[in-house]
């Protein structure tokens, strides 16, 4: 049978996932809705300056 608070006490979180988060949730990566809005961005101003 499955023990389940034996198991928590034996759990050991992986080594670079704190790393790893700290790399997904930063902000100074550009998404590509950042990337959509400078785009669009510049595509305006291209007319706007026609």
């Amino acid at each position: 049978m499955f023990d389940f608070d034996l198991e928590l006490k034996k759990f050991k979180p992986a080594v670079g996932v704190e790393i790893g988060e700290d790399e997904l949730f930063s902000d100074d990566v550009k998404d590509i809705t950042d990337l959509v809005e400078e785009l669009v961005s510049e595509r305006e101003g291209k007319k706007a300056s026609k």
